[in-house]
Order: structure tokens, then sequence, then C-alpha cells
């Protein structure tokens, strides 16, 4: 005697599997409906007279408690991987789409070899979940299926559990219910289970998974993403040459430059993990996606140049840096953009922003006074002007704002500046 049970998956789920749980949901309380009013329900779906009401009511019907809890066990295990990649309405789609091509096929083969078949009702979800394990069987090549399982035969007794592959699990339920279907038309044998409505909802999976190439978007998510664990040596290399040719098809793509140099990294290739991690800065800003460009200038400034920030984009970068609390990062980044801004705007918010880093770093109090300073003799007319010199004041350097107070105060009241990435830290009148 041989019995198994799947008890779950090696891969780790990353988002609550809403849709999931709401699919076993729905088949839990139409089996209650099942058991308490069955009149109130149509009996499934008749392939002799088909009916729309009828084919709902079979994506969610089951026959008895031993057929609705495998059907939902299969269906948490595979539903679960499908919707964390996918999202929840792929999954919802793949159940559907599954149960037309099971109800599809189904009526074609009873129809060709039992026509008193077609008078049956059709009940079960198994043809919409197996639509969900055909796509899992493309799609999740690397994840393997934990098994229990016992063996008892006569003295001969063995329990454990073991891990399977997902493809080859699944290949192998596929392929036995192809065999059961074979041997129900070819001989004529009576089965209770409708294993070619299985057999469609496999293979729709299956088209789907290979017609839109969602293969490709589970390896990017696991290696984009990090979540692809490096279980040897060689792991890393495959991970870094995969990550390159994703650059080489997405070079607009900033989580992909992440990913890469991140990839390079881990393959002890930290000397050209920089220039991935530059390239990500600068998509990441381009997209305006700050929080992104800042994780990507973490890794920048430990494995690569932070002088390679294109000029046009250190203010941006140092504003990010500064409102996420970098301020030693931003800190040289604005006194960059006010030496390579010559005398625009940008220039004279970027020394403004730096004094006032300065200033609230410790040890930092000469580097604040030089910012203000340079504002004040670089800018006499300047908007922040007259901010700076009080700030000189309140530094001790009383010398510079008489100085300044002599050749003609010009400074007028700093205006709100969101063109130039004040960012809201700034209202009328205050600081940026």
């Amino acid at each position: 005697m041989l019995l198994f049970m799947p008890l779950g998956t090696t891969r780790p789920r990353w988002r609550v599997p809403y849709a999931t749980y709401g699919l076993i949901g729905v088949s839990g309380v139409v089996f209650l409906v099942q058991m308490a009013a069955p009149e109130s329900l149509p009996v499934g779906f008749v392939a002799a007279h088909p009916s729309l009401s009828g084919w709902l009511a079979s994506c969610f019907m089951h026959v008895d408690v031993f057929h609705i809890a495998g059907n939902m066990l299969f269906l948490w295990l595979f539903g679960t991987l499908t919707e964390d990649i996918f999202g929840p309405w792929y999954l919802v789609g793949v159940y559907f789409l599954g149960h037309l091509g099971s109800t599809l096929l189904h009526s074609l083969v009873i129809g060709a070899t039992a026509s008193d078949g077609l008078e049956r009702p059709l009940v079960g979800a198994s043809g919409a979940i197996a639509g969900v394990m055909g796509l899992s069987a493309v799609c999740f090549l690397r994840t393997k299926v934990r098994l229990w399982y016992l063996i008892w035969w006569y003295l001969y007794f063995r329990m454990d559990v073991i891990e399977v592959g997902a493809p080859v699990f699944l290949g192998l339920w596929a392929g036995w219910e192809l065999v059961q279907g074979l041997l129900s038309s070819g001989l004529g044998i009576p089965v209770q289970a409708a294993h070619w409505g299985h057999i469609g909802g496999f293979a729709a999976g299956m088209g789907i998974a290979l017609g839109l190439r969602l293969r490709g978007r589970v390896v990017r998510a696991d290696v984009v993403g990090g979540r692809r664990p490096t279980t040897n040596s060689h792991e890393p290399f495959r991970q870094a040459a995969e990550v390159e040719q994703m650059a080489a098809k997405s070079p607009d793509d900033p989580e992909v430059w992440y990913a890469l140099g991140r990839a390079r990294v881990l393959a002890a290739r930290a000397e050209n993990a920089g220039e991935a991690y530059g390239r990500a800065v600068e998509m990441f800003l381009m997209r305006r996606d700050e929080d992104g460009a800042v994780r990507a200038f973490d890794g920048l400034k430990a494995h690569g140049d932070v002088g390679s920030v294109p000029a046009h984009m250190v203010f941006l970068l140092a504003c990010a840096l500064s409102e996420r609390g970098h301020e030693e990062d931003a800190f040289p980044l604005f006194v960059r953009a006010a030496v390579e801004g010559g005398r625009t705007m940008q220039a004279q918010t970027s020394l403004i922003r730096a004094g006032n880093i300065a200033r609230k770093l410790p040890g930092f109090e000469a580097q604040a006074r030089e910012c203000y300073r340079r504002l004040v003799e670089q800018f006499p007319e300047g908007p922040w002007r007259h901010r700076a010199m009080a700030h000189l004041r309140a530094l001790g350097m009383p010398e510079e704002v008489s100085r300044s107070t002599e050749s003609g105060d010009h400074g007028a009241r700093p205006p709100a500046d969101s063109d130039l990435r004040t960012l809201g830290s700034t209202r009328d009148g205050d600081d940026p």
C-alpha cells in the first residue's frame, strides 16, 4: 500500500494570497449550501444542455468532504504560488480559463466516446485547479513539493517526508490522469472522476503560461527581487549572468541595474558593481523613484565612485538623501551641485541646504560658515542671502554680516521653491 500527501512547497511567499483564500472560501460556502439545500443550486455543468449558471456553479461544487479537501489542498499549494508572482487577477483568470478548458475537452471526448455521458453533470473545481497546476508546472521549475508518504507492504513499513520537483510531481499527476482517461475512453472502464476534464484544465494552464511567456516573469521576480537563494558556489555566477542578459534587454529598468550590482558583488566582481549601481541611481531618479535612488546609492557608495553620478542628477539625489535622513551623504552632493551649478538658482539653494546640514552635524561648523559666506558673497542679490546672514550671526561671524550690509542688503524674502526640489520642506520665508 502506498499513501502520500503534499504538505507544502519550498518556495517562500511574499504577499498575502487573498484571491486564493477567497476561492477556497467560496468553494466552502457552496459546499455547505450543497449539503444543506442542494435544490437551491444547479446540478452542475451538463454538456447536453449547457448553461452559464451551471458552468459557474460547477467551478466550486464538490461531491463529498474528501473531494473538496483534496481540491482545496492543491489550490492552496499552487494557487498561492501563482498569486504571489502574478497577482490575484492572474490567478482568478487562470482558474476560470482552466475550468473552461476542462469542460471543453471533457465534452468533446465524452461526446465522441460515450454520448450518453453528455447527460451526466460535471461537478467539481478540479479542472479549474488543474489549470493553476498546469501553469505552475511551466513556471516554477525550481520549486519543490514536500511530500509525506507511507509505504506498507506486509512486514515492510516506511514513512517519511521527501522533496520532489514541482514539474516532476505535477507531470506525474497529469500523466496518471491521461492514462486513466485513455483507459476509460478506449476500454470503456467506468470511472467516477472526469479525467479528461482534469487534462483539459492542465493543458489550458500550460498553454497560458507558454503563450504569455510567464516563466520569464518568475525568473525576473526571483533574481531581480533577490529571492533566489545562493545554495551553492556556482549560483552567484549563474545569477549574475542572468541579470546581465536582462540588463541588455531592458537597459532602462533601474531594478535590473540594481540587481546587477548586487549580483556582481555576490559573484566576487565588486569592482564592476559600482557601474551598475550608478546606472540604477540615474534610472531611479529619472523615474522620480527617490526611495529606489537612495537604495542604489548605498550600493554605489560601498562599491563604486560617488563622483560618477551625472552632474544634472546630483541635486536631485542630494535632496532625496537629505529628506530620508542621510544628511552626511547629502552634504558633499549639495556642495558639488553648488560648485558645478555656476550662478544658477539651484546653486544658491544647494549652498544654503549644505550649510543647514553642516550646522546640524557635529564638527561641521566651519563648513556651515563657509557655505553661508560663499552664498552671501557670490549671490549678493539672491533670495537666500538674508537667511545666510542670519545663520552667520548665529554662528559668531558678525564681521561677515557687517561687510555684507555695507555693500547693501539686496536680498529678497525667499519664495516657495517647488521647481528646485525644496520638496515640501520649504514654506514661504523658511529655509530649504
